[in-house]
């Protein structure tokens, strides 16, 4: 009988009591795909020939000659074409029989989404650059892949790289008098480009820090403020050296009052001076705020009754904190002032 075209999801289907043929109806530019063919109870020797056809060529992507039922899948590489519709061709011919079918086969340009990771930012001169290409499609297409320094000139490149899964892990080594700079990496899928970039300089790693300790809060009733400062290399030992200490009191918003106190210390300071052919000189800031109170003190009375009667005795805790240690509290009763004295 004449073959049923059926249409199901994104897929094709030719059907007739002798042969069927399934392939996607869009399918991706340049990405590996796949079609099946199904012979079904030939009554002779059939020659089943699928072909991709355009105006500029046809491919022939299968051709089996056979007498018996069979089912197979066969994978392509669909061409690398910008959105383009292209005929499918099913021709099955016999002694007896003869069916062609025709039908149209969308190939779409699909751009990934694709990612460039270094495994730093900033590297010294003779390190190794490590980077990763990933792709969000799950078939990374072959690209091209360079790597160009400050001057723009292309130190490295890679061609028609193909990865496991959608990772593809790369690695160039900086010559020892690599020029400093800003260097890219480039990935080129087709037309379109993904840059990169990273830094060769030589810089220096901090080599030790420093920490200040201080109270949050002082009272107007203290002497003396205590401020503690620690300096330590990254491997924890002290850094002796000379200490700068500024302390700073905005008395109103336009003038700030300065207490600058400078000291030598072998525990741990932000400063060191050492001769050049041992290590640079290096300095470090840091500060931390702390706010003055005008409270001199704070009393909470403690398990005392909310009525009691007039001429009993009133029983109660009352707790102080510093500075009103071993001072004496007076009580104070509604229109009579008493000045009984509590010891505490």
């Amino acid at each position: 009988g004449r073959p049923l075209n059926v249409k199901y999801f994104d897929a094709q289907f030719y059907v007739c009591r002798q042969f069927m043929v399934t392939i996607p109806a869009v399918i991706g530019a340049g990405a590996e795909t796949s079609f099946c063919a199904s012979l079904l109870k030939p009554n002779e020797t059939l020659v089943m020939t699928v072909t991709l056809r355009s105006l500029q060529q046809n491919v022939t992507l299968m051709e089996e000659t056979s007498s018996q039922e069979f089912h197979t899948c066969i994978k392509f590489m669909a061409p690398l074409v910008q959105d383009e519709v292209r005929m499918l061709e099913v021709e099955v011919r016999g002694a007896t029989f003869y069916s062609k079918e025709v039908r149209k086969v969308m190939i779409r340009a699909y751009q990934p989404s694709t990612f460039v990771q270094t495994d730093k930012p900033i590297y010294l001169p003779g390190q190794t650059v490590n980077f990763r290409v990933v792709s969000l499609d799950s078939k990374l297409r072959p690209v091209n892949r360079l790597v160009s320094d400050s001057a723009s000139n292309r130190v490295g490149q890679w061609l028609q790289k193909e990865s496991n899964g959608t990772i593809l892990q790369l690695s160039y080594s900086l010559n020892s008098e690599a020029r400093e700079g800003t260097y890219n990496v480039i990935v080129s899928i087709g037309d379109e480009k993904i840059f990169h970039n990273f830094k060769v300089e030589k810089y220096v790693l901090p080599r030790f820090e420093v920490k200040v300790e201080a109270p949050g809060e002082v009272s107007i009733g203290h002497e003396d403020i205590k401020v503690e400062v620690c300096a330590k290399y990254t491997y924890g030992q002290p850094v002796p050296g000379n200490v700068k200490i500024e302390m700073h009191r905005p008395l109103s918003r336009y003038y700030t009052r300065n207490y600058v106190a400078t000291t030598d210390n072998s525990d741990g300071v932000p400063e060191i001076t050492a001769p050049s052919y041992m290590e640079i000189k290096q300095s470090f800031n840091t500060e931390k705020r702390l706010d003055i109170s005008y409270v001199i003190g704070k009393v909470f009375f403690m398990d005392t009754p909310k009525i009691y009667n007039k001429g009993s005795d009133v029983e109660g805790k009352v707790s102080a904190r510093s500075p009103l240690m071993h001072q004496i509290l007076y009580t104070v009763q509604p229109c009579i002032l008493s000045r009984t004295p509590l010891c505490f």
